[in-house]
């Protein structure tokens, strides 16, 4: 074993890191943080903190049972190409669902339809452009 040089700064020990927090969400990046917020409202999450607390916000995150989300300002989002990753909820009804978001303007990308693995699936799109999978058990 050898020695440290005469010349090198003695350190105490490090306290053990504390255990990770299990806790991991998604952060969607949008223009109007707002609008896509209340996007996710209407398929049942609620907003939680929200920065600032009055007007338009830049971060809001939303809770539903024991999902996660935030969305958080980014004024270039709508430069960057659509990512392979979606966002899937789980809802009660999908056509129901779908027919209420698209009544308040969301884009449609895929109508209902039942998939061989039982459930019931349609895509939209939230106002910052992000491909959401909604599904329920079909019927």
């Amino acid at each position: 074993m050898s020695a440290l040089p005469s010349s090198a700064p003695l350190t105490p020990a490090r306290p053990a890191a504390p255990a990770p927090v299990r806790r991991a969400f998604p952060v969607l990046r949008a223009r109007r943080v707002g609008a896509t917020a209340a996007f996710y409202e209407r398929l049942g999450f609620r907003a939680g903190h929200r920065h600032p607390a009055k007007g338009e916000p830049d971060f809001v995150a939303l809770r539903r049972d024991d999902a996660e989300l935030a969305v958080s300002r980014d004024d270039k989002a709508a430069e960057w190409p659509s990512g392979g990753v979606d966002l899937f909820v789980f809802v009660e009804a999908v056509d129901a669902t779908v027919d209420a978001l698209r009544a308040a303007g969301a884009p449609v990308v895929q109508e209902p339809e039942n998939t061989p693995w039982g459930e019931r699936v349609a895509y939209v799109r939230d106002p910052a452009g992000n491909r959401v999978g909604l599904g329920s058990p079909a019927a």
